[in-house]
């Protein structure tokens, strides 16, 4: 693969080869001042994974561009690492793969085909086998269910920005699992210590959802959907407006219901506020009714306990348990 296409997708195994053979010491990155490019586009790239939930493209020119976008990768890793924070690696993980994503809806099938290989991800002719479908495919939204796909002989038909959607699933978990042993050198908080701080002020790490309704007397689904936001997972649209809906109507403040979804790794204040304000009424005057049960087993995130027997609604089980 060319320096360029490495600089694009620097999470490939070939981009580490790359800096391997560089034989260039951490220490050297880390200090050096060849590699203060780098240093600051790492940096870069972290306050967009944090602030923004992608990591944008820089405009990369010449060799030296795509060699300090390389390196910068490596260097961002580093970064994110030294929160010592989970929700931090998801997050970051999460926003190198969107930035992915972008690119890749764009690019050659040459290049798609390459990263699918990266993978391990059997494929032909823009389909995908059923097997790498499951393991990637987010089919807690009804359009990507097996059921809902068309399928040959074992392989899923795709169109190109499904495939890339698909390979932004496997590159967020590759990067979040790397990250996840991963250990920063003590001299990366001593450079970026700062910023790492304010970058830690800045957005709801420590913040935690008052538990002032108590989590136990909800129903599966709905604790279902905070457990995963709590963990640092994404969850789909669905169940987020099923689960505002469902607060909203049992008293929980905006304050509240926000500093819930601070934790979701693909987090911005400013689109969380939004979908706050348009389920509760603030913008259409229209405040939504909490979903049926039944609505929620077709969206695919109903989980039943014994108390669910005979419930036909949120909202009555809640009452029942109070």
């Amino acid at each position: 693969m060319e320096l360029i296409k490495i600089s694009r997708y620097p999470f490939l195994s070939e981009a580490r080869e790359w800096v391997k053979n560089r034989e260039v010491s951490i220490e050297e990155i880390i200090e050096d001042m060849i590699y203060e490019r780098a240093r600051r586009r790492g940096m870069e790239r972290v306050k967009q994974a944090i602030i923004e939930g992608i990591v944008k493209d820089a405009p990369l020119v010449n060799e030296i561009d795509f060699e300090m976008e390389i390196y910068s990768y490596a260097i961002a890793r580093m970064i994110v690492v030294a929160f010592e924070n989970d929700y931090a690696l998801r997050r970051y993980a999460l926003a190198e793969a969107k930035g992915a994503y972008e690119k890749m809806k764009e690019e050659d099938e040459e290049i798609i085909y390459e990263i699918l290989k990266e993978f391990k991800i059997e494929h032909m002719d823009g389909k995908i086998h059923f097997s790498d479908y499951l393991k990637y495919a987010p089919t807690w939204d009804s359009k990507w269910k097996l059921v809902n796909r068309e399928m040959s002989k074992g392989y899923v038909k795709l169109t190109k920005q499904e495939i890339a959607r698909i390979l932004q699933e496997a590159i967020s978990k590759k990067i979040y699992h790397e990250l996840a042993y991963m250990y920063a050198p003590p001299e990366i908080k001593k450079i970026f210590g700062e910023e790492i701080n304010l970058l830690k002020n800045k957005i709801s790490f420590k913040k935690e959802f008052k538990k002032e309704k108590s989590i136990s007397d909800f129903p599966p689904c709905i604790s279902s959907v905070i457990s995963s936001i709590n963990s640092g997972k994404n969850v789909p649209h669905v169940a987020r407006f099923t689960l505002v809906a469902f607060l909203n109507e049992i008293g929980m403040s905006e304050k509240e219901i926000l500093a819930l979804f601070s934790k979701s790794p693909d987090f911005n204040e400013e689109k969380a506020l939004y979908q706050i304000h348009h389920i509760t009424g603030k913008i259409s005057s229209t405040v939504y009714a909490v979903p049926k049960c039944s609505t929620i087993r077709t969206w695919g995130f109903c989980f039943p306990d014994e108390k669910c027997k005979g419930i036909f609604h949120p909202l009555v089980y809640y009452r029942r348990k109070k």
